[in-house]
């Protein structure tokens, strides 16, 4: 049963927040030269086109849906899946002009070169999986022919991951306290103290070798 939170104790326990940052922070140091934002939520084409979401070239990190897997101890296995919007423009890098495409595909190719390190995509989090392999991370191209008089281009990289065992397990109390006892024959029995002073004995579990 859940019991009453505060806001508070509920922006406490939100753990995309901290995923978010996390992948955001780690980002910005392998993308050095790049500026890595968190983004609120999914991006359509015609946000990018209104407005900038961050600045040339630029990485916005979002998620756009977050799925529950029940598990069998009453604890929840979390799907998220996130985007990397890379955004790019014709650019000058070491007095050589590189345009929007070929700078558009080296980032984003770095990107899903990221995605494949298993040490990288822990993000430094514990109870993180890897990407899933299916749907496997994936790079799209999102250009438009208002881009083209723009001069921006945008790319995304998607993927999930799974946050595991959240909630509160069915069988979260401490495991019972075992006394076993083997006799003469080589048989076991065991007595399981469950703390409320009415141990209950369980007998003839298994046969050992004398």
């Amino acid at each position: 049963m859940m019991e009453p939170a505060t806001l508070a104790q509920i922006l406490a326990a939100d753990p995309l927040e901290a995923w978010q940052a996390a992948i955001v922070a780690r980002l910005d140091a392998l993308f050095p030269g790049v500026t890595v934002k968190a983004h609120p939520g999914k991006i359509d084409i015609s946000q990018m086109i209104a407005k900038t979401i961050v600045p040339a070239p630029g990485i916005a990190v979002g998620w756009s849906r977050v799925r529950s897997i029940e598990l069998i101890n009453g604890m929840v296995d979390l799907t998220v899946d996130w985007a990397a919007y890379i955004v790019v423009e014709a650019k000058a890098i070491e007095n050589r002009a590189v345009d929007r495409d070929r700078l558009g595909w080296a980032l984003g190719y770095r990107m899903m070169m990221i995605l494949a390190d298993r040490e990288e995509t822990t993000w430094s989090l514990n109870k993180i999986t890897p990407p899933a392999e299916q749907p496997a991370p994936q790079l799209v191209p999102l250009y438009t022919v208002a881009d083209e008089g723009r001069g921006v281009g945008y790319l995304a990289a998607t993927w999930s991951q799974t946050l595991v065992a959240q909630g509160a397990g069915l069988y979260d109390a401490p495991a019972p306290m075992l006394t076993v006892t083997i006799d003469d024959d080589g048989r076991a029995s065991a007595e399981a103290d469950f703390g409320d002073d009415v141990p209950i004995e369980v007998r003839d579990l298994w046969e050992v070798d004398p």
